[in-house]
């Protein structure tokens, strides 16, 4: 007989059922804490969107600077450096609110964003009536009673509708010297944002219908005299 003989197959090596369970579980085990921290984390992360990190650093009833150092710096995404940006957050529930900039000799921009971070509306001082602008930040209700009646003061203010009470009003003045910068803070400072009043004219009511004469005659008779 020759030297090749059949030689016995290879023996695999056997894995204990118990090792696969313990791996499996270890696997489900991994997959559920990674599960709880994302969802134990969801409310930290919501905190610190756009909205959040704005609103922070927005100022109330007047717009105060988004400084880009120092200790106070704003997180906002797109902040120019040649820019002054001043941030001021609305309040529409009870009031209207009127934001007016008179800065004429500057290029600047205004932006309104709601809570989702969408902006709303927006204007520049080319768009504006001589670089000076008087809007009027309204809700639904009020645009509702502005178109009632229109208030006289508001014949040359750019009216502005939202469908939610809380927006942050971005203000943007273009700077790119020291000396241009102090003047835009000097401009952010004097620019209004605040709650306003509006004078709103009672509603006419309808004319009184004339009182019906006398009924007219038939076509051949004419009407009796009255008393002497």
């Amino acid at each position: 007989m020759t030297d090749l003989a059949a030689s016995p197959g290879r023996a695999w090596p056997r894995i204990p059922l118990g090792g696969i369970g313990a791996f499996l579980l270890a696997i489900l085990f991994l997959a559920g804490a990674v599960h709880i921290c994302t969802i134990l984390l969801v409310p930290y992360f919501a905190e610190q969107d756009g909205w959040s990190r704005l609103s922070a650093f927005a100022g109330r009833d007047q717009f105060a600077e988004l400084l880009l150092d120092g200790p106070n710096t704003a997180t906002v995404s797109g902040m120019d450096p040649l820019f002054i940006t001043g941030a001021c957050r609305i309040e529409l529930a009870e009031d209207p609110v009127g934001i007016v900039v008179n800065a004429r000799e500057r290029f600047w921009s205004l932006a309104l964003y709601d809570p989702s971070g969408t902006i709303i509306f927006s204007l520049n001082d080319r768009t504006a009536i001589e670089g000076r602008l008087d809007m009027l930040v309204v809700n639904s209700a009020q645009a509702r009673e502005i178109r009632r009646t229109t208030p006289a003061e508001l014949e040359r203010s750019v009216v502005v509708e939202s469908q939610g009470n809380e927006l942050i009003a971005m203000l943007r003045l273009f700077a790119p010297t020291e000396k241009a910068r102090e003047e835009a803070r000097r401009t952010l400072g004097a620019a209004e944002c605040l709650p306003t009043t509006l004078t709103l004219e009672p509603e006419q009511p309808a004319a009184a219908a004339a009182p019906a004469g006398p009924p007219a005659a038939p076509p051949g008779i004419s009407p009796a005299p009255g008393p002497p």
